[in-house]
């Protein structure tokens, strides 16, 4: 099964019902996975959470992205009060069915190292049977001497590969590798093609500010449709410029998806 979503709820206007900001219930009626970076930059109450699952299908599911203290972004005072924390946020997700993954995006500086794979192997210690889909940002893991082990050491956790196409530049870019680790679900984060992807200074919305064309998004379905797992969830965060309900959309389109469990369609914004 493919599954195709978007990141942030309230950044597309276009599936907005009243005023530019889309809601919960907005973005329900037309994609069956949202993914969340809000606990990035620090946990919430799980009041809120139940808040978020109180205005979707019982059936829609959540991509949690993990603290930035959880992801080595900024060093942590305690990093297993942290992962503790966060595993009781999460618990109403989990109790529902509705946590599809908490994913775990590394930093462009966390690299190979011996350290940092002792750190991965510690992940899953931490978060005790959840669903963990790791992004790298440093190319290092994919280098022809480390590729396979960086494989490997994924498999071995259960940890989901998170398929990542960006814009490839001289700063280091990280490139789209098709490979499963998990056989369950495998992730497809797609950040748009925009050359300010590898800028120092550049400001996020011009960094993925990208619509990916029509052939761009057939390539995705077809590497999407090949990989060995049996579900994929391919997210959008081309959105810059607002392009990527609209990509998601034709992805839909071109693939013949149909999500019944969501909440009818009231307006054809595509």
């Amino acid at each position: 099964m493919i599954n195709v979503g978007l990141t942030s709820v309230a950044d597309h206007p276009e599936l907005a019902t009243r005023g530019n900001r889309s809601t919960f219930s907005d973005y329900a009626q037309h994609f069956p996975v949202l993914e969340l970076d809000t606990t990035f930059y620090g946990l919430k109450p799980v009041e809120q959470v139940r808040h978020w699952q109180a205005q979707v299908p019982s059936g829609f599911q959540f991509i949690i992205k993990a603290t930035r203290t959880m992801t080595k972004h900024e060093e942590s005072a305690d990093t297993v009060a942290d992962f503790s924390k966060f595993n009781d946020m999460v618990a109403p997700l989990v109790a529902s069915h509705q946590l599809q993954a908490v994913l775990c995006q590394f930093p462009p500086y966390f690299g190979v190292t011996a350290e940092n794979v002792r750190y991965l192997q510690q992940l899953n210690r931490l978060l005790p049977d959840l669903p963990v889909a790791i992004e790298f940002r440093h190319p290092s893991w994919y280098l022809p001497a480390y590729r396979a082990n960086t494989m490997a050491l994924l498999q071995a956790a259960g940890d989901i590969h998170v398929i990542v196409d960006e814009a490839q530049t001289t700063s280091g870019s990280v490139p789209l590798v098709p490979i499963a680790t998990n056989a369950d679900l495998t992730m497809m984060r797609l950040h748009g093609r925009n050359p300010a992807w590898g800028q120092t200074g550049a400001k996020t919305t011009e960094r993925t500010n990208y619509r990916y064309s029509q052939e761009e998004l057939q390539q995705f379905g077809i590497i999407a449709q090949h990989l060995k797992s049996k579900n994929v969830t391919v997210i959008f965060n081309n959105n810059g410029g607002h392009d990527a309900a609209a990509n998601a959309q034709s992805l839909i389109d071109l693939l013949g998806l149909d999500f019944p469990g969501l909440a009818p369609r009231q307006l054809d914004l595509f």
